[in-house]
């Protein structure tokens, strides 16, 4: 499995998914850290950064490869676009999770700390409501623009500790939150007195990978 990222924080924290849950599965990161900078710069996804985001991708490709993962939200439409075009799987590592959210609660609070973020998971949520055909479902947005500096500076502790205390706001209202970022997943633990679920998408999308290369072999 191959792991697009635009942020060098999740190297780690897949690697520890990988030992806990696939041991003997090889994976590789691909980090472009320059088109989260793009995107910050030029105001979201435009053309020219699209067009860099999918020949990222493409240029992962190897006949050794059975999936590429991309866990950068705010280009995950890319990897689902070119889903349609590649030899294996390419999964956006936050549909499963958002997926399954629409399926099993009413209320979801969308948390994020940067708004392109925020609007790309928002969009995600709407759409998986419409494919799963699920009209009633309610969104509500949460910005942490406050976290945002933290992460950026690399004051990790401190960044989830503001994700966390925005979580417990979110959570007063809301049946199940998600969490937009990857790197958000490092507040869950200390939200243990909250009540509601807290989902993040790296394992969810993990396993997903997992299992459509399971599926993908099985028809060989």
């Amino acid at each position: 499995i191959v792991f697009l990222h635009t942020s060098n924080v999740h190297v780690a924290r897949f690697d520890a998914l990988r030992d806990r849950i696939a041991p003997g599965q090889r994976i590789r990161h691909v980090v472009r850290e320059d088109l989260m900078d793009r995107m910050i710069a030029q105001g979201g996804l435009t053309p020219d950064i699209r067009a860099a985001a999918r020949q990222v991708l493409a240029d992962a490709l190897s006949p050794e490869v059975k999936a590429l993962v991309c866990t950068c939200s705010m280009i995950g439409q890319v990897a689902e676009a070119y889903d349609a075009e590649a030899s294996v799987p390419v999964l956006r590592v936050d549909r499963p999770m958002t997926d399954q959210a629409v399926m099993q609660a009413r209320n979801i609070a969308v948390c994020a700390t940067y708004p392109l973020s925020l609007a790309a998971t928002l969009a995600l949520v709407r759409s998986s409501a419409d494919y799963l055909q699920r009209p009633k479902v309610i969104v509500t947005e949460y910005l942490f623009p406050a976290a945002w500096p933290l992460f950026e500076s690399g004051e990790m502790e401190a960044y989830f500790q503001a994700v966390a205390l925005g979580i417990r706001g979110a959570s007063l209202t809301a049946d199940l939150i998600l969490l937009a970022q990857a790197s958000m997943e490092g507040a869950i633990p200390l939200c243990g007195d909250i009540d509601i679920p807290i989902w993040s998408s790296p394992e969810i999308g993990f396993r997903t990978a997992l299992s459509l290369i399971e599926t993908m072999e099985k028809m060989q």
